[in-house]
């Protein structure tokens, strides 16, 4: 209930930019699809949406994708363009690829 409190105070006063950590964190699947489908509707009204998730699967909801990575910029695109780049269509594994990466440095 505090998240839903949380979330509901950010978006009270329709600000042109939102910044939201973890926003559906803790919330069930039927209330986060309604909290994006909201996202969505502040994003076509002209609002600006940062998210800062852990929730790889919520970057498609996203237009564009910064992926961090032991405090290091990774990858910044368009999510279909950061989709292209693994052989899975999974973000995760942008992550995987790093820490491989970074693995034999």
């Amino acid at each position: 209930m505090k998240k839903r409190l949380s979330l509901a105070i950010a978006i009270l006063h329709k600000p042109d930019i939102l910044f939201l950590d973890e926003p559906t964190a803790g919330i069930d699947p039927v209330l986060r699809r309604k909290i994006w489908k909201q996202f969505q509707s502040f994003k076509a009204q002209g609002t600006t949406i940062v998210v800062s998730t852990h929730v790889m699967d919520e970057v498609i909801e996203c237009d564009k994708g910064a992926l961090l990575y032991n405090g290091q910029l990774i990858e910044y695109d368009t999510v279909p363009k950061l989709l292209e780049k693994t052989a899975s269509g999974r973000v995760e594994d942008l992550f995987f690829a790093a820490s491989e990466s970074e693995a034999r440095s």
